[in-house]
């Protein structure tokens, strides 16, 4: 059923198999263009009334709100994404109804909401929500007591249940976990009821109805402790709109509404479940603001409030870390550093426990905050004494996420480690053994970004600790494993391929994946290692020799980058270094030969605008050349080899010149393929894919766009 609209409401109840009566459907098609408003609520009556089909229930449902609201959104989030709406015209016009009309209409959808209060289906539930909404302002006060006495009454009715239930069907068996996915018979809609008739009523409802210790006793154990995170959603949005009409009353902000909103608040924004994490960053703005517009000092709320919503700025959900970024703006957009600071221990507290959650998502999360820590505070004058305090401390918990299963931890814990390396490495060098052992070993990861932000990490060392690291580089780890590749054993494609095809190897192992319910969850470690996630790489392959090239090539990358402040880093040491890596990138007697090339093409334009126009095309252009044109003129060589070897040349001729770029060019076969590069550029079809462009994932980088205004 859609319900998006009431034509394509209509439109689903002709498409329901087994049909529906035919006398339904007809009175349902009478409504699709009805003008006359006598006729529409007619019809809309008869749906409610059909006890038949919970399908026309719901349409009769979905069109008596809509004639009592005219299109206009209700204010308490159910289902869909948290994305605004752009399209404000209505898609469908409704005849406007009289007084009489209203009333009788408004009567009629309170007594079938009373009856399917806890309908068998959660659409229709949601619907009666939606209808209450809509109804429950223009109905007199005995209409509103008895709603509000009947939905107190079956939520404290469902929550007894539930507790009575809990040891014995809902503990830790696989049919507890399942209940933490669906719905949970109606309790989270009549939440969603009790929400939309505060949000209807507005601050009339405080005047009317008291904010009783029973009401903020449920409401808190449906948020914090209950196993469904369907129904710690819904009472999370009562919460949101209790705030909201409670803003003319600072007795009832003050007093224990503000204790159970701080309680919810903590623990939502915690939840390892991301629609809660979202309902409780609605919460916690809504919250916040309305103390804020009231001139409440927020002392006892920051040391609990302010790691947390830190914190999510980082977290992998989308919509969660965009929502927690915009609203640290919008509560701090001056002192949010100066807030940090003064709070600092907690903030540590908070950054160190989630360094060791069961979700993988948050230890990522709390990696990347550390590193923002370091950056925003490590290059701070004023600042920078009060995080060396807690470098030690900050370290270890990195470094035990360095050891985490997942492979995504320990991808943002080898960023932090040099990160902060980089902004205190005198704080970290007692660590620095165990440290470079966990680099260079990510550097030749399996994961191809796990290589290049190992490469980077060892870049940020080699600025902590200078000619130290670099001896290590030059003496030991790069002189390993350059010429890697050549040591691959040889394979044909055909082999390559039976291999990955081969159903045998690929039979009976573990399988993992996001929805599942209880590896994602397990607690498994070992050496020191972090809890497994989605990402868990407790089983992999063994490295290949091919990838510890790779992450050189990322390697000599960075060195490329920090040549203009490291005198070591010259021509001298550079050239041989990156001839020798050209010539190991020529090996052809692997299939996999052709993604070591992409990495080194995708990688070569950085490396020559770290080096300068001048330098690089006097010394490194003819180098790469050769082997970038008979990449591209090559007949075997893979798709994304050739298109990033194209681009590679599109992009150096552009740094030093076309007319100059094209007169290096060894012959004329390689001329002619420049120039069609060229004009494919000019045509619009070689169109680089890496353009600056609109994301819908955000802001690009946190630590870079001042995540902490001042």
């Amino acid at each position: 059923m859609d319900f998006s609209s009431i034509p394509r409401a209509i439109d689903s109840l002709q498409r329901r198999q087994p049909p529906l009566d035919a006398a339904i459907l007809e009175t349902a098609e009478q409504m699709r263009n009805a003008t006359d408003p006598e006729l529409v609520t007619r019809a809309a009556e008869r749906l409610l009334e059909d006890a038949t089909r919970w399908e026309s229930l719901a349409v009769g449902l979905l069109v008596a709100t809509e004639l009592l609201t005219q299109t206009k959104k209700g204010a308490v989030y159910m289902e869909g994404p948290r994305v605004p709406s752009t399209d404000t015209a209505p898609i469908y016009t409704l005849p406007e109804l009289s007084e009489e009309q209203q009333t009788q209409l408004c009567n009629t959808l309170h007594r079938i909401s009373m009856e399917h209060l806890e309908h068998p289906e959660p659409r229709v539930r949601t619907m009666v929500a939606k209808a209450i909404a809509a109804y429950v302002v223009k109905s007199s006060s005995e209409v509103r007591q008895g709603l509000h006495a009947r939905l107190i009454g079956s939520i404290h009715q469902h929550i007894q249940q539930g507790r009575d239930d809990a040891a014995s069907k809902y503990s830790r068996s696989s049919t507890g976990a399942l209940d933490d996915t669906t719905g949970w018979r109606a309790l989270e809609t009549n939440w969603q009821c009790l929400a939309s008739q505060i949000s209807a009523m507005g601050s009339d409802y405080w005047r009317e109805f008291p904010c009783t210790d029973d009401l903020l006793s449920d409401v808190e154990y449906s948020c914090v402790t209950h196993v469904n995170r369907h129904v710690r959603a819904a009472g999370m949005a009562v919460l949101e709109q209790g705030v909201i009409a409670a803003a003319e009353y600072d007795d009832i902000l003050q007093g224990p509404l503000r204790k159970t909103i701080k309680a919810v608040i903590k623990t939502g924004l915690a939840d390892n479940w991301s629609q809660v994490r979202m309902a409780a960053s609605v919460l916690c703005r809504v919250f916040l603001i309305t103390l804020q517009n009231k001139g409440d000092t927020l002392d006892d709320i920051f040391p609990v409030l302010l790691p947390r919503m830190c914190l999510n700025r980082f977290y992998l959900a989308q919509g969660v870390r965009l929502y927690s970024h915009e609203t640290w703006k919008l509560v701090f957009p001056t002192q949010g550093l100066e807030l940090v600071v003064q709070y600092l221990p907690a903030v540590v507290r908070y950054y160190v426990q989630m360094c060791d959650a069961d979700n993988h998502a948050v230890r990522e999360a709390a990696c990347q905050a550390i590193a923002e820590l370091a950056v925003r505070l490590g290059s701070h004058p004023e600042h920078r004494e009060v995080l060396a305090d807690h470098v030690s401390t900050l370290l270890q918990a990195l470094i035990m996420c360095f050891h985490d299963e997942s492979w995504p931890v320990r991808d943002e814990a080898c960023m932090a480690t040099g990160t902060l390396c980089k902004c205190f490495p005198e704080d970290c060098r007692p660590e620095f053994k165990l440290l470079w052992a966990r680099w260079t070993e990510q550097l030749t990861d399996q994961i191809w970004s796990v290589r290049r932000d190992a490469a980077v990490a060892l870049g940020d060392a080699l600025d902590a600790y200078g000619d130290e690291v670099w001896k290590l580089l030059e003496k030991d780890l790069i002189p390993k494993i350059l010429p890697a590749a050549r040591d691959q054993p040889a394979m044909t494609a055909a082999e390559y391929k039976a291999h990955v095809n081969d159903i045998e190897k690929h039979t009976g192992a573990q399988l993992y994946s996001c929805g599942s319910l209880a590896p994602k969850l397990g607690k498994n470690r070992k050496d020191g290692a972090g809890r497994i996630g989605c990402s868990s790489c407790g089983i992999d392959r063994p490295k290949a020799p091919w990838e510890a090239t790779d992450g050189c090539i990322y390697l000599l990358k960075e060195l490329c980058i920090k040549s203009e402040t490291h005198a070591e880093l010259n021509d001298k040491v550079l050239l041989p270094l990156l001839t020798e890596l050209a010539d190991v990138c020529r090996v052809q007697h692997f299939p996999q030969s052709d993604e070591l090339r992409t990495t080194l093409f995708k990688q070569l334009p950085e490396m020559a605008h770290a080096l300068g126009k001048q330098r690089f095309k006097g010394l490194y252009l003819e180098v790469f050349q050769d082997l970038m044109f008979r990449t591209i003129e090559s007949r075997s060589a893979s798709a994304l080899a050739q298109h990033a070897a194209r681009q590679c040349a599109l992009e150096l001729a552009h740094l030093i010149g076309p007319a100059i770029f094209r007169a290096r060019l060894a012959d004329e076969m390689q001329q002619r393929a420049f120039d069609e590069i060229m004009r494919e550029e000019k045509s619009g079809d070689g169109k680089m894919m890496d353009d600056p462009a609109f994301s819908p994932f955000g802001p690009p980088g946190l630590i870079g766009s001042a995540p902490f205004p001042h």
